[in-house]
């Protein structure tokens, strides 16, 4: 329990370290907290589906839609929390990216 209250803080402040890319605005600590829980529940649940759905696209990208895929589900928590700001598809994309390598490490600790 306490590892991911761990990880859940950790990705708190890897949202809030996105405030610093321009485009991308949370209001407070304890909204990034939101933030955090609503993406991992959306990666969770809603990411499957949208891959499998997609899986002709991405087997021909070669898994390069997986970034699509990812700003999508940026957006969609940009949409469920309204104190989550996506600006733009750049921001969306750099977040993204900074999302998937800090998730990865996150996964290894």
């Amino acid at each position: 329990m306490m590892k991911l209250i761990f990880k859940w803080v950790i990705f708190a402040i890897v949202i809030m370290a996105l405030c610093y890319l321009p485009g991308i605005e949370v209001e407070s600590f304890w909204f990034a907290m939101l933030v955090a829980a609503v993406l991992t529940f959306v990666n969770i649940f809603i990411k499957p589906i949208v891959k499998l759905l997609t899986f002709p696209i991405n087997l021909v990208t070669l898994g390069l839609f997986n970034i699509v895929i990812n700003i999508g589900m940026l957006y969609l928590t940009a949409f469920l929390v309204p104190q989550f700001e996506v600006e733009n598809f750049l921001s969306a994309f750099l977040a993204s990216i900074v999302i998937a390598v800090s998730s990865d490490l996150l996964k290894r600790v």
